[in-house]
């Protein structure tokens, strides 16, 4: 790789080229991202940055217990019976270590865990280890799932740094805007002059209506070495 990152930097690269995916399949009465596309999304980035990932069950952890339990259910006549259900359930502690494989001494260790529950022990053991990964991918890159179109999601994204860069400007204008108001009660004669810069900068010299963080932040900055004001 060109670049030489840490294993953070190349994990936070992978969160940000991964960080919305579609719920594309129905199960269980609800909508899901099948461990499939995430995975095959996933791994891209990981060869790509170089990153290895290793699942593995601590030792001494695995319970497999009998889970019965009853569900009610209805006859096609409208009467109603106790359905008795015997299953497996399956818990283990699990750990995911993430390796830079630039080197391999640096690595991420993340604890977690695999419920599942299944008609047999091995049933139960398969389908907690799928949704186990699953999980973990999904939060550790903080991944969005949203039912609709990803794109509603990612404009969601925009309005809100939209609304995190007019939040900064307007901490940096209301800085510029008591700075000037000393200025020109020290220097009255100067009104013009602020005024014909300020122009420069928003319609009419009105730079109370500026929104943009970096626009706000470069207005300050020349205004103070233009009249050479310090805070």
């Amino acid at each position: 790789m060109a670049e030489n990152l840490n294993i953070y930097q190349k994990l936070a690269k992978i969160r940000r080229s991964v960080e919305v995916m579609q719920r594309t399949k129905s199960g269980y009465g609800y909508k899901y991202v099948p461990e499939d596309e995430i995975l095959a999304k996933i791994s891209v980035f990981m060869d790509k940055y170089d990153i290895s990932l290793i699942p593995a069950i601590v030792g001494d952890t695995i319970d497999v217990v009998p889970y019965r339990y009853s569900k009610t259910k209805s006859t096609k006549d409208g009467k109603v019976y106790e359905e008795q259900c015997n299953e497996v359930l399956v818990h283990a502690d699990t750990v995911f270590t993430w390796v830079n494989n630039e080197n391999p001494e640096e690595k991420i260790v993340v604890g977690w865990a695999l419920v599942g529950q299944q008609g047999d022990a091995s049933q139960a053991f398969g389908s907690g280890l799928t949704y186990s990964n699953r999980y973990f991918l999904l939060k550790y890159f903080n991944i969005a799932t949203p039912n609709d179109d990803p794109d509603n999601f990612r404009s969601k994204q925009k309005q809100a740094e939209l609304e995190e860069q007019k939040m900064v400007a307007a901490d940096i204008i209301s800085a510029a805007d008591g700075l000037i108001r000393s200025f020109l009660s020290a220097n009255p004669d100067k009104t013009e002059e602020v005024k014909a810069f300020a122009a420069k900068y928003a319609k009419g010299g009105n730079y109370l209506a500026i929104k943009e963080a970096t626009l706000a932040s470069r207005f300050l900055s020349e205004f103070k070495e233009t009249f050479q004001v310090e805070i």
